[in-house]
């Protein structure tokens, strides 16, 4: 039964992206923290994934950054330093990203996370507010398809961003998450482990090959719940 519905859901999504392509340009809200804004505010619109995944689709697509530097899935997320009111819900772009009335939502959150400030003791939290944004997103009008971005793979710990928890931790039950709700996934961190020696520009953040990578992988799957 569990396969039947979830196979229903898929059909699901791929008549919604045949039906909204055949009247207007498809809105891809791309929700995340610095990866996906760019750690680099001058390369924004040129280099990261957004930017070329809007390339690669083409005209009758519309990809729109909604990333936010150092935010979290966790409501209550802080920076390494303490500072407080880091979850991406308190986030400006959080609002324009529910208001752009998306078609598809490019959900990218948790490398943050794995800050020890913000995981010690929380992971259970962590669980249930990434599951609300999602929901969220998914009770739009529009009734947006959610992708879900595995967070990246850490090729080297910084600012207390860490691979043994994005690794061993949110990876993985990100991955359980996409399965249990039926919701199209992009392994981002297999992707970018793969490509590690020459994707990244400090360890975390991707270089522009990170980022072409990445714009490949959602742009193919994309085309693949488009058919």
């Amino acid at each position: 039964m569990k396969k039947f519905l979830l196979s229903i859901l898929a059909f699901a999504m791929m008549f919604t992206l045949s039906a909204q392509d055949a009247q207007s340009k498809i809105v891809v809200a791309c929700v995340g923290d610095s990866i996906t804004y760019s750690h680099g505010a001058s390369k924004r619109n040129e280099t990261t994934y957004p930017a070329v995944l809007q390339k690669l689709l083409g005209e009758g697509w519309e990809v729109i950054n909604f990333g936010h530097n150092a935010r979290t899935a966790l409501d209550e997320g802080r920076e390494w330093n303490g500072q407080q009111g880091m979850g991406y819900r308190k986030s400006p772009n959080f609002k324009k990203s529910l208001e752009c009335k998306p078609n598809v939502v490019i959900f990218m959150l948790g490398s943050n996370d794995s800050k020890k400030i913000n995981w010690e003791g929380n992971e259970e939290t962590f669980k249930k507010n990434y599951a609300a944004l999602v929901d969220e997103y998914l009770a739009l009008d529009t009734k947006p398809i959610v992708v879900i971005g595995v967070s990246p793979y850490v090729q080297k710990d910084r600012w207390e961003i860490n691979e043994a928890t994005v690794g061993g931790k949110i990876a993985p039950w990100q991955r359980e998450f996409a399965k249990e709700r039926g919701l199209p996934v992009v392994d981002v961190y297999e992707l970018l482990k793969a490509n590690s020696a020459d994707s990244y520009c400090d360890g975390i953040h991707p270089n522009d090959k990170g980022y072409a990578l990445i714009a490949e992988a959602f742009a193919k799957k994309l085309s693949e719940l488009k058919k």
